[in-house]
């Protein structure tokens, strides 16, 4: 790879470790830019989903903080996470690429609206949550001591991770809408467990991807690593600390566009053949 290559790819990844650590949806950042780079649509998601892995280990040591009193809640979330991320993951290596490469707008623009409608969709389930239960929602946000997760969340949760496991993007407002209906409140805290399942998740598929033959872009991988753990880290502490609207509008752009660009690169490569 060329330097520019390599400048390009480090910054991508900075940007969709940054973007997963405030909100999720750093593969809509990544993911088109690999297809860019030449990789097949399944290539790509598995080189992006190996290549994120390092932002969400970074993220989660920004967070560490805020998951005090947590474990109860990540304990439960390891098996559906993992087995999710396992039938996920063989899901799409079990998807023709012509098909997949198809779908891939629709999803974007799926994780588009996801990405867009999170804050609403979090503040919708905590406010269901409460009206179902008698709760105030108005209760102070300080790091509030999780009780043991219900099995309705971790079955939620089994759906979602296979979703991460197949393409992903997006799914962090899935998440932050299925703990807001489990009755968390505090935003930091359920930030760090949609990083922890994130991470979970996207550990297990990218195990998958990595013991298939060339399926992985190694190289891209490498160089990706680096500036994701970054981008992660910082993004995780300031998230804490300032509005993320402006991050919000500006992915909201880039993933319509992307869908509209893969739109096109689909329609123009079933013309060819």
């Amino acid at each position: 790879m060329s330097i520019g290559e390599i400048a390009t790819l480090s910054a991508c990844a900075a940007a969709a470790g940054a973007v997963n650590a405030l909100a999720g949806g750093g593969m809509l950042v990544a993911y088109p830019v690999l297809v860019a780079f030449g990789l097949s649509p399944i290539a790509a998601n598995a080189t992006a989903t190996v290549a994120l892995l390092s932002g969400g280990v970074g993220a989660q040591l920004g967070y560490r903080k805020e998951m005090k009193g947590s474990a109860p809640f990540m304990r439960g979330l390891v098996l559906p996470c993992i087995a999710g991320g396992v039938l996920g993951s063989f899901l799409l290596l079990n998807t023709p690429p012509r098909q997949f490469a198809a779908m891939v707008p629709g999803f974007v623009l799926l994780a588009t609206f996801l990405f867009a409608a999170q804050a609403q969709l979090t503040r919708l389930a905590v406010r269901i949550h409460a009206r179902i239960t008698g709760a105030d929602i108005e209760v102070s946000t300080e790091n509030l001591a999780p009780t043991v997760p219900v099995t309705s969340l971790l079955v939620a949760q089994f759906a979602i991770s296979i979703y991460i496991g197949y393409f992903g993007a997006g799914a962090g407002a899935l998440m932050l809408a299925n703990l807001g209906f489990a009755g968390l409140i505090n935003i930091h805290q359920m930030n760090g467990l949609k990083l922890w399942s994130g991470m979970l998740t996207n550990l297990t598929a990218a195990i998958v991807f990595s013991l298939q033959p060339s399926l992985v872009n190694w190289p891209m991988v490498l160089v990706m690593t680096f500036g994701s753990i970054a981008g992660g880290y910082v993004s995780s502490r300031v998230a804490q600390r300032v509005s993320d609207r402006s991050v919000r509008i500006a992915i909201v752009v880039i993933g319509v566009a992307m869908a509209a660009w893969l739109t096109v690169t689909a329609i123009a490569s079933r013309s060819a053949h």
